[in-house]
């Protein structure tokens, strides 16, 4: 279902404020309108005051003086189109999701506008004939601008970690914002106000004269038309630049398309015939005794395709009024400051992979984010290959097979004919199988960290996991991540192993302690710091979330502290025990991940992290067979455990008990068994909590019980 919706609009005038949000969503072939749901937003933002409507119509019906003046000079040849540029910024605003989209899908957001804006769009051809003779080549460009606000040279994105991206409301807005009169900022979300876009007419925004106000805000999967969004939603930025250029919707001002009384309603353009407003693509409708527009891109339809010659002058005569500063942007001066106009600079060489570890045989994705007009360039991969050019022009991607183990430091040359810079190096760790001997034990005991064997990723560089001699659960030293005077909340840092070979396993048990407190002076801080854990069999091509510990239940090991934390001694540390017996992990390419994201909450410590792989040979048993004919109860035990069996044939029987280091601890019985039902019980008293094996070893068959101790 496509279905759109738009903010409040009121239809006892046309120059009252006129938000405007679009809602689209898929879940059926059918259409059908939502009501607005922000009237309350639009209330808050502008204060529906007698003071306020006075001020908007005032700004409204100056904007629509000076564009009846700006299409009577053209009408009469005064007017000379030429290109109109605007310098584009855009915010993402991103909690490490898949909101955070790629540059490339920001440039092709671009490219879809600019082809809408320029009559270039390849389903021009598609337009009805009533209406093709008519189409609209609105002759103005959006460009990513070079300079930030400072002067300094920029790319144009701006990414921002937050937790509003989620909302999508004005609130974002103060994350990040770029003069209004130099830039039009757009600011990406996952959600934009439960809407696919929105924006604001120029007449409402000058009315109380606040910037921040003024922009757009767009939902990542709405945004061009590859990455999370797809060509069937990529009209959405093309319809909200439109608002923000001054046209309405083919019906006017209602909030309500398919309603009768919206044919007395009108847009303001001349060429646009009168409708009731579509959520279909019916190309012979007739809403108001003519064929509509079903293809405009303000319409509520999904086939926009085209502005009207009547369309473009309002846009036009929008973009170049003073109403909202809109005729300020495309200056010369302001060109130049910008980095539109002018010297273009190569500023930096620089990209970004998809993964710096990886496995032998697997590929990393090199995305190229240099600016500015690269022309050519140049990989070396540093394992004796490279690759010259691009495989997709001003986006350029490269894809890079590593097949031998090693270190490999990545560098990008690039040129724009006149300069040449060279990227820093980036590291590409390649692991062959099984680089961990099992048990893998880390105690960071070893002054070698990171090593070999482990692996941190600081996303922000805002400070990593860090051995330290601080605290620890045994020895002197454990892993510390400083979180009390983190000011990025949902930052995320992450611990990786190295790869452990299970081929051969057919179980590993991963244990651990770690030890956190609240921020603050009781339970009632609301810092819900998160650890998560999280294993993989294909060397992190895919993580598997498999024990999440929360601030607010599982993570904290010892009482608040309004301080910075640092365990005092062991009886302010937690374990746990994750066992894992599913085949997709027992592969060659086993890893394990710890994930710490930020709530703003305190210190948290790491230490004496083991990873046993439990097989034949550790255990020195020829064959592994879980039977179903032993029982062990309870299981977990926090007192004593029986082991009970049936058994019809007198064999000689190895009853033992391991611990999770596959060291036998105690033997239970070794002897024959008697004919009938057998009872052992098995002693807790003298173990410490944690995953034990019991194995029963019959004349070469053998079964193993996992026992858990509380």
């Amino acid at each position: 279902m496509l279905s759109i919706l738009f903010t409040f609009c009121n239809r006892a005038s046309k120059f009252l404020l006129a938000s405007v949000f679009l809602f689209v969503s898929l879940f059926s072939s059918a259409q059908e309108v939502k009501k607005c749901g922000i009237y309350e937003a639009t209330v808050r933002a502008f204060g529906m005051t007698p003071e306020s409507l006075q001020n908007i119509s005032a700004a409204d019906q100056q904007l629509e003086r000076e564009t009846a003046q700006y299409i009577e000079q053209r009408e009469r040849g005064g007017e000379r189109d030429q290109i109109i540029t605007i310098p584009v910024v855009f915010h993402v605003i991103h909690n490490n999701g898949e909101e955070n989209i790629s540059s490339a899908q920001i440039h092709d957001a671009l490219d879809v506008v600019n082809r809408d804006y320029n009559a270039l769009n390849p389903d021009l051809t598609e337009i009805v004939s009533a209406f093709s003779d008519i189409t609209g080549d609105v002759e103005i460009e959006f460009k990513l601008a070079r300079r930030d606000p400072n002067g300094d040279c920029h790319s144009g994105i701006n990414r921002v970690v937050s937790e509003e991206t989620y909302v999508g409301d004005e609130a974002v807005k103060f994350l990040v914002q770029w003069p209004r009169n130099s830039y039009l900022n757009i600011w990406v979300c996952a959600e934009a106000g439960g809407a696919a876009g929105y924006s604001y007419y120029p007449g409402s925004v000058a009315s109380i004269g606040d910037s921040y106000l003024d922009g757009i805000v767009i939902q990542d999967s709405y945004t061009g038309s590859i990455g999370t969004s797809n060509n069937y939603r990529s009209r959405v930025l093309t319809h909200e630049i439109g608002h923000w250029l001054n046209l309405r919707h083919l019906w006017g001002n209602s909030n309500s398309p398919g309603e009768q009384d919206n044919c007395y309603q009108d847009d303001n353009v001349s060429d646009t015939p009168n409708s009731k407003g579509w959520t279909s693509c019916n190309l012979e409708g007739e809403s108001c005794g003519s064929l509509d527009n079903i293809q405009n891109y303000m319409e509520y339809s999904y086939c926009g395709k085209m502005f009207t010659e009547g369309q473009k002058s309002r846009l036009r005569a929008a973009a170049l009024s003073s109403v909202s500063q809109r005729n300020q942007l495309s200056t010369s001066s302001n060109l130049i400051a910008t980095g539109i106009e002018g010297d273009i600079i190569l500023c930096e060489s620089v990209f970004t992979v998809d993964e710096q570890v990886i496995c032998e045989g697997d590929s990393v994705l090199f995305t190229d984010e240099s600016y500015h007009d690269v022309i050519a360039w140049e990989w070396d991969f540093a394992d004796g290959t490279m690759l010259s050019g691009s495989e997709d022009g001003l986006h350029n991607v490269a894809y890079h097979t590593f097949t031998n183990e090693g270190v490999f430091d990545v560098v990008l040359t690039v040129s724009n004919n006149n300069e040449t810079l060279e990227s820093s190096p980036m590291t590409i760790t390649v692991l062959p199988a099984g680089v961990m001997d099992s048990p893998a034990i880390q105690g960071f005991e070893s002054a070698d960290f990171p090593s070999a064997e482990w692996f941190v990723e600081d996303p922000l560089s805002d400070g990593a996991w860090e051995a330290t001699t601080d605290a620890a659960y045994s020895g002197s030293h454990s892993l510390h991540l400083e979180n009390w005077s983190n000011d990025i909340e949902f930052n995320k840092d992450f611990l990786r192993s190295s790869t452990m070979d299970l081929s051969e396993a057919y179980q590993v048990v991963v244990r651990y302690k770690w030890a956190y407190c609240f921020k603050g002076t009781s339970e009632d801080d609301d810092t819900d710091d998160r650890l998560r854990v999280s294993v993989t069999g294909d060397c992190g091509n895919d993580w598997d979330l498999r024990k999440m510990h929360r601030g607010y239940t599982s993570l904290p090991s010892a009482p608040p502290h309004y301080y910075p934390f640092v365990p005092s001694g062991p009886e302010e540390w937690n374990e746990y025990v994750l066992i894992l017996d599913q085949s997709q992990y027992l592969t060659p390419h086993f890893r394990v991940q710890f994930e710490f994201e930020s709530r703003l909450g305190n210190d948290i410590y790491l230490d004496d992290i083991n990873i046993t792989a439990y097989d034949s040979s550790l255990l020195s048993i020829h064959e592994w067979q879980l039977g179903s004919d032993w029982n062990l109860f309870p299981n977990p035990s926090e007192d004593k455990a029986t082991l009970s069996c049936t058994t019809f044939k007198s064999d000689f029987t190895k009853i033992s008990v391991f611990d999770a280091l596959g060291r036998e601890i105690e033997i239970v019985h070794e002897g024959l068994l008697p004919i009938g039902k057998n009872n052992f019980t098995l002693d807790t008293s003298m173990k410490s909590e944690g995953i034990y094996f019991v194995v029963i070893l019959t004349e070469g068959r053998s079964t193993s019980i996992s026992w858990v101790i509380k």
